[in-house]
């Protein structure tokens, strides 16, 4: 056998022409890379025979294919998802072009996510006001939104945040009975739920404040002095409460609404020093809380400053025209007045808004009101001024009845 020495430039040249003609047969027996369209009919394919593993790959080869589709990289983060591969899913989701039709489902779908399986709600709050900040109508991110407001306590910014929804007819249901009571939410899991999410966030103000006021007010509401027994456990459970929201102070002495249950509390106790103390304490925020201007009438009030007071509790009712504990206090001091027109106003509005709240409280839950009940609701929004409420509520209401 005789070998023949190829030099080695011609060797290259030789072993390029060789791959051309490999390259050239291929093509010449019909072989095309498939197209994205062809990838994503490999993916329904795969999907409908419910062959994950297929599909998922499809998916993927059609997502590089067409980097711009939103749709490739939607259908593949659902797939994440149900192999429960959420943080691949997020990121996947995060992928969709904003300039796709899919995006808004996109972020509606990452949303769910955040505030379900990946336990970041303060993350999904944040993906509600991106979305809503494209899509003001957008619902679903509304009512997150709202929700998640209301579950930490979050009230100036949830009575801001209903009212923007309100404006733009895009408030869920339950929102109206949220801001009714702006002053007092109460939800049976709310401690519960603030639990599991600052387990996530273990160095969240936020979640550890709501859970601490939950948990007090479960525990005043429950407070029984008909059994000598149940009555000494609640004293200590009292004792034991506020050495829990006094050591929070102490963590988070400018924190809204611990400094609004601190000031409550020595309201109720006559103690007018240590809630001016406490009121001092506030942020610049807490001038659109109405409940601080609530406060600060109380105080002129106790000081006999009754022009200063009327001032403050008149304000409060500005920010908040539903808040009938305002307008209990400014009923005292238009009686010192001698204002018995303007008394017998007053407390007729309080008088409806506790049978609202007793009937309000009786419900199951926030999203089923009966229309009769949103009917009193709305009358007693425009008898109390404010007519933003009433007339959205009226026109919901006219759209549930044709519904």
């Amino acid at each position: 056998m005789f070998f023949v020495h190829i030099p080695s430039r011609s060797r290259i040249l030789l072993l390029a022409g060789m791959m051309m003609s490999v390259i050239g047969l291929w093509y010449g027996m019909g072989f095309v890379y498939p197209t994205a369209e062809e990838w994503k009919q490999r993916y329904q394919d795969a999907a409908q025979s419910r062959d994950w593993d297929t599909a998922r790959n499809c998916a993927e080869r059609w997502s590089q294919t067409a980097p711009e589709s939103g749709e490739a990289r939607l259908r593949l983060a659902e797939l994440l998802v149900k192999q429960r591969q959420y943080q691949a899913a997020m990121d996947c989701y995060g992928q969709v072009p904003v300039t796709s039709g899919e995006w808004e489902t996109a972020m509606t779908a990452g949303i769910e996510l955040q505030f379900g399986p990946l336990n970041r709600p303060a993350e999904g709050a944040y993906d509600c006001e991106v979305l809503l900040r494209q899509n003001p109508n957008s619902l679903a991110a509304q009512q997150r939104l709202i929700f998640f407001l209301a579950m930490t306590l979050q009230r100036t910014r949830l009575i801001q945040q209903i009212r923007q929804a309100i404006e733009m007819g895009s408030e869920p249901r339950e929102s109206y009975v949220y801001l009714f009571f702006a002053d007092s939410l109460s939800f049976s899991n709310g401690a519960e739920l603030n639990s599991q999410w600052l387990a996530s966030d273990p160095d969240s103000e936020l979640y550890e404040v709501a859970i601490a006021i939950f948990t007090t007010e479960t525990l005043d509401a429950s407070i029984s002095m008909d059994d000598l027994e149940a009555a000494e456990t609640s004293r200590r459970a009292q004792a034991k409460k506020v050495a829990v929201m006094e050591s929070l102070l102490t963590k988070y002495p400018h924190n809204t609404e611990l400094l609004a249950y601190a000031i409550r509390q020595r309201m109720q106790g006559g103690k007018r020093d240590e809630a001016i103390f406490y009121l001092a304490k506030a942020t610049v925020d807490a001038e659109q809380d109405h409940r601080f201007w609530r406060f600060k009438g109380w105080i002129h009030a106790d000081r006999d400053e009754i022009g200063e007071a009327e001032k403050s509790y008149r304000r409060a009712i500005e920010l908040h025209p539903l808040d009938w504990s305002t307008r209990h206090l400014l009923a005292e001091l238009c009686q010192k007045q001698q204002k018995f027109d303007e008394v017998q106003q007053l407390r007729e509005l309080v008088t409806r808004a506790n049978e609202l709240r007793r009937t309000l409280q009786s419900l199951p839950n926030a999203r089923n009101v009966p229309q009769e009940v949103m009917i009193r609701l709305a009358d007693y929004a425009a008898d109390c001024g404010d007519h933003q409420v009433a007339a959205a509520l009226r026109r919901r209401i006219r759209q549930y009845k044709r519904s």
